[in-house]
């Protein structure tokens, strides 16, 4: 079996275990247990329960954005400590000289949610320094400054207000879905956002133009 396979079959196991108990209850051994390996094995493959959660969606991630979008869209990260360089998380589409939808990857992120809908309704209630909800505001937040970065252009914002800007609509995008994931009366967490689903880029765009526009008068 190979690494990947190996990461999957930890990674099911973990899964399977929290739809019968909370995932704070829900310790190494357990996971080891459940999956057929040894705590070499894990440990050789996840720091932590934490790195582990955080592992799960990324790979689910991956699988929903290369299924749906052209490689040249799918962005990845760089190679660093802690990075998953070798799985897309977000994407990157043109709609002009400085204008971006990312309305496709909005719903690819449901969907992924949603296809586990139980699982991620659970890890994400957390708002803990080291919780999934807290790495994907922090995993997002560089990618929407990439994005500030090219709808500027060549006018000029300075770096803390590019850095509200990303993480206000990070925090925002990720809070509105785990809220959503964990309604039970809601059946599709993007229901009702209709003409709206590019409203993060729509408003960053908007925003960047009237800033610009109160500089220039």
């Amino acid at each position: 079996m190979g690494s990947a396979d190996t990461m999957k079959l930890i990674g099911d196991a973990f899964v399977e275990l929290a739809a019968h108990r909370p995932v704070e209850k829900i310790s190494v051994s357990d996971v080891v247990s459940a999956s057929g390996k040894n705590r070499k094995t894990f440990y050789y493959h996840f720091e932590d329960k934490s790195h582990l959660i955080r592992w799960i969606f990324r790979d689910d991630m991956a699988r929903t954005l290369r299924g749906q979008f052209e490689e040249n869209q799918l962005v990845y990260e760089s190679e660093t400590e802690g990075s998953m360089p070798d799985l897309p998380y977000y994407t990157f589409k043109k709609t002009g000289i400085r204008s971006l939808d990312g309305s496709q990857f909005v719903c690819a992120l449901a969907t992924t949610l949603q296809e586990k809908r139980g699982y991620y309704a659970k890890v994400l209630r957390s708002n803990a320094p080291d919780s999934l909800r807290a790495y994907l505001i922090a995993l997002y937040t560089p990618a929407l400054e990439h994005d500030i970065d090219f709808i500027l252009s060549n006018r000029s914002l300075n770096k803390e207000a590019v850095r509200f800007l990303a993480r206000f609509y990070a925090g925002g995008l990720v809070t509105y879905l785990a809220d959503r994931l964990a309604d039970p009366s809601i059946h599709d967490i993007l229901s009702g956002i209709g003409p709206f689903d590019n409203i993060i880029h729509d408003s960053i765009e908007h925003e960047i133009k009237e800033q610009q526009f109160r500089r220039v008068f």
